[in-house]
């Protein structure tokens, strides 16, 4: 019997993350694997006195992170039932500037888009755009990451129980970096940058003061050197895109 393709609906994917969250799989979580990397790809892009935003924070370790390196972060999350779970694991976090939700008329200096634009699905994609574009102060900054040019067949897994195929991440989209910017154009975002870049902590920390334990006038790799010029960095193993973009005035 040929397999049925998975239909996510809302309602399933507020059934996966929940039952995901319940699991060891959350330890495989992209913040947990790569949170690291990614402040220190993206952190000469964060303004020490600004407010900064993480869109879909899932269970808040990125912002852990970014806290903990003395930055401001809120959280977006659209799931009630997550909203409440960030608000109480990290309200003592210092740096944390609580949760904002739907109704929210706040904006920021940053908003940070980890892997979550290619969980978005169709009928939700325009709304989702639309409020990332209310969420960010005009002339501030979006940065969006996301696997690079997917195979998203390759993703798939099979449940023999009911014979049906679906992503095992719940992706739905697919980016190359000129589609990614195309998008996100619609939007009222102009590209900065897009680099291409393996978020392995063995190509980040070793090299940071606080995380790695180097000498604070050690000399970056040249890789690291382009991602902080904002020119066209290709890193590792360029399994994700780093979009880096500006909101128009």
């Amino acid at each position: 019997m040929t397999p049925q393709r998975m239909r996510w609906t809302p309602e399933l994917v507020e059934r996966f993350w929940t039952g995901f969250a319940q699991t060891r799989l959350v330890e495989m979580s992209f913040s947990k694997q790569a949170g690291r990397s990614v402040v220190l790809a993206i952190e000469h892009l964060l303004p020490r006195d600004g407010r900064m935003l993480d869109f879909g924070a899932g269970d808040g370790h990125l912002i852990r992170l970014m806290c903990e390196r003395g930055y401001r972060v809120a959280a977006y999350e659209p799931s009630a039932g997550r909203s409440e779970n960030l608000s109480n694991t990290l309200r003592d976090c210092p740096g944390f500037l609580g949760v904002a939700n739907a109704d929210s008329t706040e904006s920021f200096d940053v908003v940070v888009m980890a892997e979550v634009i290619e969980h978005i699905l169709d009928e939700q994609l325009d709304a989702t755009l639309s409020r990332i574009a209310q969420l960010t102060k005009p002339a501030g900054v979006l940065i969006v990451t996301t696997p690079n040019n997917e195979d998203l067949e390759l993703g798939m897994a099979y449940c023999p129980a009911s014979n049906v195929l679906f992503h095992r991440w719940q992706h739905v989209r697919s980016f190359t970096a000129a589609t990614l910017a195309e998008l996100l154009a619609r939007y009222g975002f102009d590209e900065i940058v897009t680099h291409c870049v393996e978020f392995n902590d063995a190509l980040f920390v070793p090299g940071d003061p606080l995380w790695g334990g180097a000498a604070a006038d050690a000399t970056p790799p040249p890789y690291i050197v382009e991602l902080r010029a904002n020119r066209p960095a290709m890193v590792g193993a360029q399994s994700n895109l780093l979009y880096i973009g500006v909101r128009r005035e």
